[in-house]
Order: C-alpha cells, then structure tokens, then sequence
C-alpha cells in the first residue's frame, strides 16, 4: 500500500518540457518503475499555467494517457488537434506524437501515466 498527502508531494519545476514554452509543475505521484510494478516510467501531476505548454515528443515503446482535471487545453496528437476540458481523457499509444498547451485563463491540472508498451 502506498499513502501519500498532497501536502507531502513535492513540486518540481519543468523548465521548457519536452521542448514547450514556459514552466510545467511536476508532482511526482508514484516513484517509477518502483512504484509502478515495473510497468511505468511515470505517474505525474501537472499543472501548466496560461502560455505554457509541453513540446512534441514521441512515445516509443510506451504509452500516455492524460485526466484533465481542471482547466482548458489544446493537445495536438498526430497533427490533429483537440480541444479538452475537465473530465475528458486521451491517450497518446506507442508510436504517436503529441503536445500539450494550457488554453484561456485558467491553470491546465492533469494527471499523466506513462505505461510502457511491452
């Protein structure tokens, strides 16, 4: 069993993510591959304030979902882009490329797990 507090959670800041504009704040959920049966690379929370975004990145040999859990954001996988809200997930699966950005006024917070594939 694994416990922790919000108020234990430290909060690293991510200068220019994968290449992004700006500073991602990092909250490590779960210590990977440890944590995670061996199974994953990460469990995170990120918040990404107005004007900040995560570059494009490739996932090879894993894969990415994300839980919107407050905010707006435009996430392009692929070349396509969506528009995503609170409560809407995505999935980026092994061999695509994708990006995020916080849109409107409003901090982007969401939760991401990257699971490898194999």
């Amino acid at each position: 069993m694994i416990y922790r507090k919000k108020s234990e959670l430290e909060v690293k800041p991510l200068e220019g993510c994968m290449g992004g504009n700006g500073t991602v704040l990092m909250e490590r959920l779960l210590n990977a591959p440890d944590e995670m049966a061996g199974k994953g690379r990460a469990y995170v929370r990120h918040t990404i304030r107005p004007g900040v975004s995560i570059g494009s990145h490739t996932h090879t040999g894993e894969m990415e979902s994300m839980v919107i859990l407050k905010g707006r954001a435009t996430h392009i996988v692929n070349g396509a882009e969506q528009h995503l809200e609170a409560g809407d997930i995505i999935v980026a699966q092994d061999g695509d490329t994708h990006q995020i950005a916080c849109e409107g006024d409003e901090d982007l917070v969401l939760i991401a797990q990257v699971l490898f594939a194999k």
